[in-house]
């Protein structure tokens, strides 16, 4: 399973989580799950895939590296 962070701050996570939403209606929901936790001002979303390859365009999308 592949496993996507995105951190991002409080003032841009509405948009950022809209973006990720059309991006997954764009692939049929292809997620498993989806997590939040923040760190200050900053939120980290954590998205898993069943899927490697949908994973990794997710995580090219939005440019963020594998946390491993």
């Amino acid at each position: 399973m592949r496993v996507v962070q995105v951190s991002v701050s409080r003032a841009s996570f509405a948009d950022t989580l809209g973006a990720m939403r059309a991006w997954l209606d764009r692939h049929n929901r292809p997620l498993v799950r989806f997590e939040t936790a923040t760190e200050d001002d900053t939120i980290i979303i954590r998205v898993q895939f069943d899927d490697d390859a949908l994973g990794d365009a997710f995580r090219q999308e939005f440019g963020v590296a594998d946390p491993g």
